[in-house]
């Protein structure tokens, strides 16, 4: 899957190892994890909704996005490129848009 950044600051983060090391120590491997599985896979719905990843859509502040679990309570949230597509096996390409505890 291609994978865009919501911001330059968090692309250059999420793509350098040691600056995911600095910036999310407690997290890192969580981190590294969900990143490597969501560039393996070709399309959203290959994403397990299962422990660990456990991919989930979003309600509220984040419509229309999903998340995944780095942590117990820290999430990576992201949305489709192209918000009009909304099956799962279409969405090839996604935005990266933070990793927060929204709990």
């Amino acid at each position: 899957m291609k994978i865009h950044y919501s911001s330059k600051k968090l692309e250059k983060i999420l793509s350098d190892n040691r600056l995911i090391q600095r910036h999310y120590s407690k997290m890192y491997q969580g981190i590294v994890n969900r990143l490597t599985e969501l560039n393996a896979v070709s399309n959203l719905s290959l994403i397990t909704c299962n422990p660990p990843p456990r991919k989930h859509k979003l309600s509220g502040d984040h419509q229309g996005c999903w998340s995944v679990d780095i942590s117990k309570n820290f999430r990576l949230i992201f949305c489709a490129f192209d918000t009009k597509l909304t099956d799962e096996v279409e969405i090839t390409e996604i935005i990266i848009q933070d990793i927060i505890d929204y709990h």
